[in-house]
């Protein structure tokens, strides 16, 4: 029987326990949530409670159920953990006190190492998410990250057509923390950095094209305001894309995933260099 914990926080003050594990405990399927309540197997701070209950900030609340969440390992050896993240979770630092990328492989690893992320991908995003598990290596790989040591390849599908089929478009990105949110323009101003990013078409089929991006530099939702920007945002995007389309298109998710990455890291873990990963995207 696996168990799945969360802390219930502020923010889910006034809701009831099945919509708050449905938040908090993102990987798990609507049926083994039912299945849980039914079999009354879902506590909270000891004592069990039914779907419709309230949940109480600062409790905790535990899930036990048959149905085992598992990310799927792409590659991992003794330094590194290489993940193909799913859609819908967060990479740490869950607001609602749950389920995160972190927990569950440090979950997996079981005391035996503490994993730690190398860098993260948005809760919408789905790909490749590179982990390590000693501090040197991580010291090593965030340096890697850093000086770009490295090549991120992502896939996408857009609103429309390119035009041109292919290309590098430059602009500016400035980042509004408080909304947690960024915008781009056209010229430098104040707290703006600059961006670039490569395209080019996989496919067009007349309402959608499939593209494959490179970040030439790296910044927070660089791609996803980029297209838009472009004015092809990207399907499923309700924070910078077109909802009506995605609407029209019954698009459910974010059509963006990290699908190849080329590691370059030094010392210890120079065995790497020019290792080529590649997945295929969900979409």
């Amino acid at each position: 029987m696996n168990v799945y914990e969360a802390t219930v926080p502020a923010c889910a003050e006034g809701m009831q326990a099945a919509h708050y594990i449905q938040q908090a405990m993102p990987l798990l399927p609507a049926h083994a949530v039912r299945d849980a309540f039914s079999r009354r197997d879902v506590k909270m701070d000891g004592k069990r409670v039914g779907k419709d209950e309230t949940v109480v900030p600062g409790a905790r609340i535990r899930l036990f159920s048959g149905f085992s969440v598992e990310i799927p390992v792409v590659y991992e050896d003794e330094a590194v953990l290489l993940l193909n993240k799913p859609a819908g979770i967060n990479c740490d630092e869950d607001v609602w006190g749950g389920m995160t990328v972190l927990s569950l492989m440090t979950q997996r690893a079981g005391g035996d190492y503490l994993p730690r992320l190398c860098h993260r991908l948005d809760n919408p995003t789905s790909g490749l998410l590179l982990l390590c598990k000693d501090e040197e290596s991580e010291a090593l790989l965030r340096d890697m990250f850093e000086q770009r040591k490295l090549t991120k390849i992502y896939q996408c599908l857009v609103k429309g057509e390119m035009r041109p089929r292919e290309a590098v478009k430059e602009a500016y990105l400035v980042k509004n923390s408080r909304e947690a949110t960024v915008r781009v323009v056209t010229h430098e101003t104040p707290g703006a950095l600059p961006i670039a990013t490569q395209y080019e078409t996989m496919e067009f089929d007349g309402k959608l094209s499939r593209l494959r991006v490179r970040l030439l530099t790296g910044r927070t939702h660089q791609i996803r305001a980029h297209m838009s920007f472009l004015s092809h945002p990207i399907l499923g995007d309700d924070k910078y894309g077109d909802r009506n389309f995605n609407k029209a298109m019954k698009a459910n998710g974010l059509k963006l995933c990290a699908t190849e990455l080329t590691l370059c890291p030094e010392g210890m873990l120079s065995y790497l260099q020019d290792q080529h990963f590649v997945i295929q995207p969900p979409f």
